[in-house]
């Protein structure tokens, strides 16, 4: 009996894993079918709220069951989630039921907004960073309302600042770290030369500063005398403070490489632009703009690689970035639809070739730096297709 459990939960395993690969490879192909993407959609609630056994999973389980002891560990706004839940009779399961629904309905109804190709944003969103957000569920609850008032931050509409805030505001009473989504404004009022020079020198002085304090507390630890070393490192084990110069370079080179990658796509939209010159058609400008505001929106958070010192966890705000920047790069297909071009030059066909590639490697460095390359490919990757209720037949 036993061993049939284990080959029921084998199979089960081995076909999660094959459907995810047939239904990423069919959001490539299928990019603009609405079907796909609702297909696409439904697949990755079943992942996300049937999940079990990932790196975070017990700590928002305990959470959420002794939610009356451990409140003053979590936000207020999340506490509350979690007492109207329980008060409702609903478990764990149930829970994450809804929330993981209300995630993906808000990070869909996003994409969907904005490009037609809503399947291949979904695909590069299913290879990174979708197995970190099943795993970081209250921070990915928090990022989801974030993108509610990211729809107001890229129309500009009457009172968007203010709506905008307002979400914000709520998104940090449920994980603070969100707070640093406020960030994102800076493009709506500094044009990106302007910004891209600010934030890089604000960056380099916080990562000088930062490294230089890192350094010196490294020391500091392994001092004796008087006992400094062992007091410092109970209060440094008592808060968040990462202050450990290989673990903070190691953050920061991580973060610079995803950047790096991004841009290069960045790059391919802006030689493509300039040379079709696509800014001067006027149906094609939303396309520019939504372009210009996420390239923006990534640069305004350079500094945060110097902050990463105070607090490792500042690493998540590029990580939340991904679906917009995914939407971004789809902006191309779109403008090539809305200037109907059916034939394709050689020209074209190369930087459809590159921007394609360019995609998948900054979803696929994304996704090897943060989960492949460390303890996270058991963790958070495995656990993804090997930990479900669903499909662990036993």
């Amino acid at each position: 009996m036993d061993l049939r459990r284990h080959l029921l939960a084998a199979r089960g395993e081995k076909m999660l894993y094959i459907l995810a690969i047939a239904i990423f490879f069919a959001g490539i192909v299928l990019s603009k079918e609405k079907f796909q993407s609702n297909i696409m959609l439904i697949f990755l609630w079943i992942l996300f709220a049937f999940s079990y056994g990932n790196a975070d999973y017990n700590i928002h389980l305990r959470k959420y069951t002794q939610y009356q002891v451990l409140n003053s560990q979590t936000e207020w706004l999340y506490n509350q989630l979690m007492i109207l839940f329980n008060r409702l009779g609903l478990s764990y399961r149930g829970f994450l039921i809804i929330v993981s629904a209300f995630i993906l309905l808000a990070l869909f109804s996003f994409a969907r907004k904005h490009t037609k190709n809503t399947a291949w944003v979904l695909a590069m969103y299913m290879l990174y960073p979708f197995c970190m957000d099943v795993t970081m569920v209250r921070y990915t609850l928090a990022i989801s309302v974030v993108y509610i008032g990211l729809v107001f931050l890229f129309e500009g509409k009457k009172w968007w600042l203010l709506k905008y805030c307002c979400c914000i505001l709520i998104a940090s009473m449920i994980h603070l770290s969100s707070i640093f989504c406020l960030l994102f404004i800076l493009p709506k009022f500094i044009n990106l030369k302007k910004l891209a020079k600010m934030m890089v020198l604000l960056s380099l002085g916080l990562t000088a500063f930062t490294s230089v304090l890192t350094v010196f507390i490294d020391k500091l630890v392994n001092v004796s005398f008087l006992n400094i070393g062992t007091k410092l490192n109970i209060v440094l084990n008592a808060s968040d403070l990462k202050y450990n110069f290989r673990s903070v370079m190691n953050y920061r080179v991580k973060m610079l490489l995803i950047l790096a990658c991004s841009l290069m796509v960045y790059y391919i939209l802006y030689i493509w632009i300039k040379r079709n010159r696509v800014e001067e058609q006027e149906e094609i400008k939303s396309n520019v703009q939504f372009i210009e505001l996420a390239l923006g929106m990534n640069l305004s958070i350079i500094p945060l690689i110097g902050l990463l010192s105070f607090s490792a966890d500042l690493f998540r705000i590029q990580l939340s970035l991904s679906m917009v920047n995914y939407i971004a790069f789809a902006q191309y297909f779109d403008m090539r639809e809305k200037m109907q071009m059916q034939r394709e030059t050689t020209k074209v066909s190369k930087t459809t070739l590159m921007l394609v590639i360019g995609t998948i490697i900054v979803a696929a460095s994304g996704l090897y730096l943060w989960v492949l390359s460390s303890s996270n490919i058991t963790s958070v990757f495995r656990a993804l297709f090997e930990n479900n209720t669903l499909f662990s037949w036993q």
